[in-house]
């Protein structure tokens, strides 16, 4: 990467990356409500009130982990039905 990255980054020892934002992504809960809708295929893997509750309470309370991960298992169980 040398003339790609500016030398005190590329020969820096403690590298760093950068997160999206999905915190704000999912304030509000509109694409993760519109997720665990009808049809939420992780229902047997979550209590879904408790995934309501956190998603209304997000981001007051940061649960981006959580719904990020929540996201990407619905999305993967829907994906294994296609196969």
């Amino acid at each position: 990467m040398r003339g790609v990255l500016p030398e005190a980054t590329r020969t820096r020892i403690a590298k760093t990356g950068w997160n999206a934002p999905a915190d704000q992504w999912f304030a509000g809960g509109g694409p993760v409500l519109e997720l665990i809708g009808d049809g939420f295929r992780a229902a047997e893997l979550y209590d879904v009130a408790e995934v309501r509750r956190l998603v209304a309470e997000h981001p007051r309370e940061n649960h981006m982990m959580f719904l990020w991960q929540l996201v990407n298992v619905e999305l993967w169980l829907r994906w294994l039905e296609t196969l």
